[in-house]
């Protein structure tokens, strides 16, 4: 295992929510953290972090951030189905294009490893649940395949340069900080706010939420393990998996407060029904035997950190 304390570790996109955590998580381990970010502003003050604005598709702030640095987690995308669909070029550009210049950055500074952030979206829509690292890949949105070519861009660095990396797949995210435009945090704000929840179809798409510092761990295990060193791992939690009704419902009983449920047709989503997947539950079996992954927060328990974080800025 790995000791950070000392390493000199980059984070691309290190001021986004996942981000936030794990850069918040190697600071408490004693690692010596540079991120390279669009966004240069963060709520983290410390000795040992170190911000860089820029792009990995930019100009040379890749360079200058990835100086002296021994690893490398690439966390920086473009984001979000519907936006991807919308936005084909930038997505193709900064997630595959992007993540082509990191690699190429790397070999020039000698990284030791990189840990590449992917998506539970390369699945696609799976018969066989919960889901496992061997099921097969079958993406189905713009955003999905992005990560999938990430994925095959580090397997050919490793094969050409002997770059050592892991891959993380993540499932449904969730917690303090996330952007509104992600369904936990939209249904939080929307009886935060007394508004009506809207769900998709009959709102029985099944999802497993994953609480951000689990999320962090996760990535945090990846990286310094050797024993992850060539593997893709499942991040999330598959302990409570729940429709998108029963989580609108759950979010009101904890909270305290009841809203409206509208209901809308797929077309008026994010993906239209032919896109959509009805259920994804990870497996994290191969994370919790190698990396000794094991998701702490409960569903319950992380809507009451995610309450008391918006309270606290209201």
């Amino acid at each position: 295992m790995l000791d950070v304390k000392d390493k000199r570790i980059l984070i691309t996109g290190g001021t986004g929510f996942i981000g936030t955590a794990i850069v918040k998580l190697l600071l408490e381990k004693g690692a010596i953290v540079r991120v390279l970010d669009l966004n240069d502003k963060t709520e983290l003050k410390h000795d040992n972090l170190t911000i860089v604005k820029g792009s990995v598709v930019g100009d040379n702030t890749l360079d200058i951030a990835m100086d002296k640095c021994e690893y490398v987690i690439h966390l920086a995308a473009t984001l979000g189905v519907k936006y991807t669909e919308e936005h084909r070029m930038k997505a193709l550009d900064t997630n595959i294009f992007g993540v082509k210049k990191i690699l190429e950055c790397c070999i020039q500074h000698k990284v030791k490893k990189i840990l590449f952030s992917s998506s539970s979206e390369v699945y696609g829509e799976q018969i066989k649940q919960p889901i496992e690292e061997t099921n097969p890949l079958s993406p189905k949105s713009v955003y999905a395949v992005t990560k999938l070519v990430g994925e095959e861009y580090l397997r050919a660095y490793k094969q050409s340069h002997n770059l050592d990396y892991s891959i993380v797949r993540f499932f449904n995210a969730y917690g303090p900080g996330q952007r509104k435009d992600f369904v936990f945090t939209n249904f939080m704000n929307k009886v935060a706010n007394y508004k009506p929840i809207t769900l998709y179809g009959n709102g029985s798409q099944i999802r497993s939420f994953c609480y951000i510092d689990d999320i962090a761990r996760g990535i945090y295990l990846a990286l310094t393990d050797e024993h992850a060193n060539g593997q893709e791992f499942n991040i999330g939690n598959s302990n409570e998996p729940i429709s998108m009704r029963d989580l609108a419902l759950k979010i009101m009983e904890v909270y305290g407060r009841n809203v409206k449920l509208e209901y809308l047709h797929f077309k008026d989503s994010d993906r239209d029904k032919k896109r959509e997947i009805f259920i994804r539950i990870p497996d994290v079996t191969k994370a919790k035997k190698i990396l000794g992954y094991k998701p702490k927060v409960s569903l319950e328990e992380g809507i009451k950190k995610t309450i008391d974080y918006m309270e606290e800025r209201v």
